[in-house]
């Protein structure tokens, strides 16, 4: 039975040492992807701050009414703006309007 112990324990230290280095080997593995990965996330966030750079540019007041005006469009004026008001109705009775209506087809 000593006997048994002794050769179990033998066998386990080098699978352990294996293990250890397998561990080792794929947690370095691992981290070298991380670095990748954080790399290629910078990047893309640096990507992303210039396009949305370009975007505030692009969409600025001044821009767009110099692009208006070589198209050829004017601010309309007072006298050419037109106001519609819609007042709101009751939901209920047109729903039922509208029910009788379409049972009536």
């Amino acid at each position: 039975m000593r006997r048994a112990k002794i050769v179990a324990l033998l066998i386990s230290i080098p699978v352990l040492l294996l293990a250890v280095a397998w561990q080792a080997g794929r947690f370095d593995a691992l981290a070298s992807e991380a670095r990748r990965l954080e790399s290629s996330q910078e990047s893309w966030l640096q990507e992303n701050r210039k396009l949305e750079a370009s975007i505030r540019v692009l969409s600025s007041r001044e821009r767009i009414a110099s692009l208006s005006e070589d198209i050829g469009l004017v601010k309309a004026g007072p006298d050419r703006r037109l106001r519609v008001i819609v007042a709101p109705r009751a939901a209920a009775p047109a729903k039922a309007a509208g029910m009788a209506e379409s049972s009536d087809d």
